[in-house]
């Protein structure tokens, strides 16, 4: 009779133990509670910050709450940052060898972010309360390649873990964070003419004054591109990328609002293939180059009187 009642007892134990490890609802951005370990997936923007010290991936409103009935009315959930599964914050491979960090409450860690920061409180009266992080890349103050993220990339892995104050479960909670829109910058300070645009007047044009190759056109413009980085001492190659559509006629020509003109940048007598990139230095922190716009007609054709615009991308790296 004693063994059989040790085994009821037992079994009793389990259940309990059952019902009360899931004692905790989580959601992303108003969708449908998940109860127990909850997994969660969301899009956010990848953004500078206003002040560019930081890349930020913004738009995940996360809340918990207190599963009602659960636990005692006087119960209580602390979530807290980390989990058993690993550290706070992992970032995604297209941030692999950047600095990264998590904004907890207002305030700023870089990782490693450690574990165990409390995050928020649940009483046990069933109202969702926001969990405010949000995860960031550290931008640099020496030159380095530009970060491409495309919309779906795999942004990185948030991990928590909730305790409460009657029992000795640890619900935990993972949320893997991918990419809503098309980024590209690069996680450096250092900056081309001050991060300021770079205007091309080329005034007025005749038509046939266009010439058809971007080395022997008359319909030139002359720009100094200046390069400088926040911190003293820093010397380095980098590499200065020509980006934008490129015209149909001709790779080496950004495409106009023209279709029968295109825009060349050379440099060194040479011009730059949009898309490509030509390599420079800097020495102490600072430096620069004069290249020339061109603007160049499609061979055999007189372009349509009138106005005609383009845009590029001037982007810094390193070999």
């Amino acid at each position: 009779m004693k063994r059989g009642y040790g085994k009821a007892l037992a079994l009793l134990v389990l259940l309990g133990a059952a019902t009360t490890a899931h004692a905790v609802d989580c959601r992303v951005n108003g969708g449908p509670w998940v109860n127990g370990n909850p997994n969660l997936q969301v899009p956010v923007t990848v953004t500078l910050s206003s002040d560019r010290t930081r890349i930020m991936l913004e738009g995940a409103r996360l809340e918990c709450r207190f599963t009602a009935g659960a636990g005692p009315a006087w119960g209580e959930d602390y979530w807290r940052s980390g989990s058993v599964a690993g550290t706070p914050w992992s970032p995604g491979p297209k941030f692999a060898g950047e600095g990264t960090g998590l904004r907890i409450n207002g305030s700023f860690y870089n990782t490693p972010v450690p574990g165990g920061i409390h995050l928020a409180t649940m009483p046990n009266n069933g109202v969702g309360y926001p969990v405010n992080i949000t995860p960031y890349i550290v931008m640099r103050n020496s030159p380095t390649n530009p970060i491409n993220v495309r919309v779906g990339d795999n942004l990185g892995l948030l991990r928590l873990t909730s305790s409460n104050n009657y029992d000795g479960t640890r619900p935990q909670l993972t949320v893997t964070y991918s990419a809503a829109n098309n980024f590209e910058v690069s996680p450096s300070t250092c900056t081309i003419n001050n991060n300021s645009p770079i205007t091309v007047d080329f005034g007025t044009v005749h038509q046939r004054s266009i010439g058809i190759d971007p080395l022997t056109t008359t319909a030139v413009s002359n720009r100094r591109l200046s390069y400088s980085c926040p911190d003293g001492g820093i010397n380095s190659p980098i590499t200065i990328t020509y980006r934008g559509t490129r015209s149909s006629f001709d790779s080496r020509l950004l495409l106009m609002s023209n279709p029968d003109v295109g825009t060349a940048m050379i440099r060194a007598g040479v011009p730059v293939q949009v898309g490509g990139s030509f390599l420079t230095r800097i020495t102490n922190s600072s430096g620069g180059d004069d290249v020339t716009f061109a603007l160049t007609r499609r061979n055999g054709s007189l372009p349509a009187a009138g106005a005609t615009s383009g845009s590029g991308v001037l982007v810094m790296g390193v070999p």
